[in-house]
Parts: C-alpha cells; sequence; structure tokens
C-alpha cells in the first residue's frame, strides 16, 4: 500500500498528488490535519519540519495554511495543506509536535492575523513593531493607501512624479 492509500485509508483526503519524484502535496480538512502530521511524523517518517506558509485566496474568503515536511530516510518531501475561513482565522499550535513552529505560526499570525492557539509567544512583535492596522499580507491590506496615510506624497529626486503615475495605474488596475 503506497502512502496516498494509507493516509486515505486513515484521514478525510481532499487531493494528494506526487508534483515531482521527491514531493507529495496532499489536501485535508482542518479537523484531520493535526493528527495528519502527527501520523506523517510518528509512523512514516517525516520528522523534520520545514515550513509553514500561508496564502490568502481572498476570492474564496479562505486562508491556505501548508506545512511542508521532511523524511531524511526517504529524502521525500510532504506539504500538507488545507483551508481556513479567513473571518474565523484560528486554528491550534503544533509547537508541541514541532517546536519551530512557534516562529512560524508567530509571523504568520503577525502578516495574516492567524490565530494558532495554544502558541506562547504570538502575541509578542516579532516584525512589526506599533503595528496599528490589518496585517500587511492580507489581500485587502492596501499597501500605497497605507504609504500615502503615514508618509504622504513624496516627489523622486530627479522631479518626476512617478508615484502619482504608478497610483492611477493602480487604481485603474483595481477598477478592472
Amino acid at each position: 500500500m503506497d502512502l496516498a492509500e494509507r493516509l486515505k485509508k486513515k484521514f478525510e483526503v481532499i487531493d494528494f498528488k506526487k508534483q515531482r519524484e521527491d514531493l507529495f502535496i496532499v489536501e485535508t480538512t482542518k479537523k484531520d490535519l493535526i493528527p495528519m502530521l502527527f501520523y506523517l511524523k510518528e509512523y512514516e517518517g517525516f520528522r523534520t519540519l520545514t515550513l509553514i506558509s500561508c496564502v490568502d485566496w481572498i476570492e474564496d474568503g479562505k486562508f491556505q495554511l501548508s506545512y511542508i515536511l521532511w523524511n531524511s530516510r526517504t529524502r521525500d518531501n510532504i506539504m500538507v495543506k488545507f483551508m481556513l475561513n479567513r473571518d474565523e482565522p484560528d486554528f491550534e499550535t503544533i509547537y508541541k509536535m514541532w517546536p519551530q513552529a512557534e516562529a512560524y505560526e508567530r509571523e504568520i499570525h503577525e502578516m495574516f492575523g492567524v490565530n494558532f492557539e495554544g502558541n506562547p509567544t504570538q502575541h509578542e512583535e516579532l516584525i512589526l513593531e506599533d503595528w496599528d492596522d490589518i496585517p500587511p499580507m492580507r489581500r485587502d491590506f492596501d499597501t500605497l493607501k497605507y504609504s500615502m496615510e503615514r508618509f504622504g506624497e513624496r516627489e523622486p529626486k530627479s522631479g518626476i512624479n512617478i508615484r502619482k503615475e504608478i497610483s492611477e495605474q493602480y487604481d485603474e488596475w483595481r477598477r478592472k
């Protein structure tokens, strides 16, 4: 029985594919994510957490959380991902399973606003000191508006107002 079959037998697998010879990608549910990670670590040899990332699918009202694990024996990687509601971005920490998750989760909390229940440091500032706006990596964060409000319009040293030109192009692009 191959890895896909073993996972499908134990968990809800939405999608499983072999992206390349040494990389598997599996999509699961919020409910099955942590049990699947535990199973992969303890029974399939994926003992190293190499990355946790977040993607904002604003059109779908979802965040995609992706966990990449490595198996040093087989030299395979597996990405396990699931979708999380943007309106209720709460999930459990995996800090006790992999202590290095604390830093990844802390950054995702700061940049996207995802709350990881049980993470001891997620509310401590990591990069954004005294931030008072929505998390900056969310796609509804308006970088240009934020910059204009904080710093005002600045003339380039050459005297050409490139910022205004870019702003107009950006406004036109957003209207499409």
